[in-house]
């Protein structure tokens, strides 16, 4: 890289910096407000709270990066334009595609920074935030030093052997104890899958029965099985489902499949995740068409303000197509790149335009 591509990229990077630090720091404070209104509800505490905002801090960045690239690009790169150091390289005979190429590099970097977020980061901090948010409920979960979870409903317990990050459990016991506190019904089960509307999947299934004071036992190859937790409780065995990894989360979607249950909206949300790298690209370089030839003409202010509305467009165009996606069944793929792919199309049409 020669000192001119370190410079333009160093300029792109102190531009995203302040930009997502200032998004960081909105957003966190708008999380904190939210989480600060738990505060006193079962054992929650302001330090809980606090917790509750670094762990979302990561997630919140890969929301905020596409728009962080594009003001990046105004913000960092715009002092040059305004600098005229723009057009000095121009009439030096750099092109277009050559000023931009230190930010692609850039970028491209950021964009495999995302994928170590998504696949290794996000889901385990997110699994530590539900944890932290069950805190609220009334009931008690005692998770032990060796990893053994034990969560309790009433006269009903549940021990999981293993959390597993995509919402598999691995050898759980339910214990369904009656008014008079004796043990009515023992499930055993090898593993389980954590699935939408309280619905439990077990697989290798023993039903343990002592209710007519007779013990009987029964195996089941599957049971689904309708959980007694609280949302509070279930949220802290279970990754959310926008925040899994795309290995997990394709994983999840095959187990469904081969039960016969219905995957669109997980196949909506995997795409969504795989188009996080498209959108972030056409965002930086949508930004230098702005540039390119305007010279002192436009402020920073005036530049920022740009980005920010086509940001906030943007994000807003990708909610409303994943809901309408999900809602009418929308193919998956197409649905979830058409907003990245338009946006990356009218960023090439702009920048061969600026030539």
């Amino acid at each position: 890289m020669s000192i001119i591509d370190r410079y333009i990229a160093r300029n792109f990077l102190s531009g995203s910096s302040i930009v997502l630090m200032i998004l960081l720091s909105l957003f966190g404070f708008l999380t904190l407000a939210e989480a600060l209104e738990d505060v006193g509800k079962g054992m929650f505490t302001t330090f809980d709270a606090l917790a509750i905002v670094g762990y979302a801090l990561p997630r919140l960045m890969l929301d905020l990066l596409p728009v962080t690239a594009l003001l990046g690009v105004l913000i960092g790169l715009g002092a040059m334009a305004n600098n005229q150091e723009l057009t000095v390289l121009r009439a030096a005979g750099y092109s277009v595609g050559r000023i931009a190429w230190p930010v692609i590099e850039v970028v491209l970097a950021v964009i495999a920074m995302v994928l170590i977020l998504q696949f290794f980061v996000v889901p385990e901090l997110e699994l530590s935030a539900a944890r932290v948010r069950a805190r609220t409920s009334t009931d008690v979960t005692i998770v032990s030093n060796e990893g053994e979870s034990w969560t309790r409903s009433g006269n009903r317990f549940i021990r999981i052997g293993q959390i597993i990050q995509h919402g598999e459990l691995r050898d759980v016991e339910i214990f369904d104890l009656g008014e008079d506190a004796q043990l009515q019904e023992v499930m055993q089960a090898t593993s389980v899958q954590v699935l939408d509307g309280g619905n439990w999947l077990l697989r290798d299934v023993t039903v343990t029965n002592l209710r007519s004071g007779e013990i009987t036992e029964e195996h089941l190859q599957s049971k689904v099985w309708r959980s007694f937790l609280s949302a509070q409780q279930t949220s802290a065995l279970i990754v959310p489902v926008e925040a899994m990894a795309p290995s997990a989360l394709y994983r999840y979607i095959r187990q469904l499949d081969e039960n016969d249950l219905d995957t669109h909206r997980y196949r909506v949300i995997l795409w969504q995740q795989l188009s996080i790298p498209v959108g972030l690209l056409a965002m930086a370089l949508l930004g230098f068409p702005f540039l390119l030839g305007s010279g002192r003409s436009v402020s920073a202010g005036q530049r920022a303000a740009i980005g920010g509305c086509i940001g906030i467009l943007f994000y807003l165009a990708e909610q409303m197509i994943g809901h309408f996606a999900i809602l009418f069944e929308l193919p998956p793929a197409p649905a979830a790149f058409a907003p990245d792919l338009l946006l990356l199309m009218l960023a090439l049409v702009a920048l061969h335009r600026a030539r």
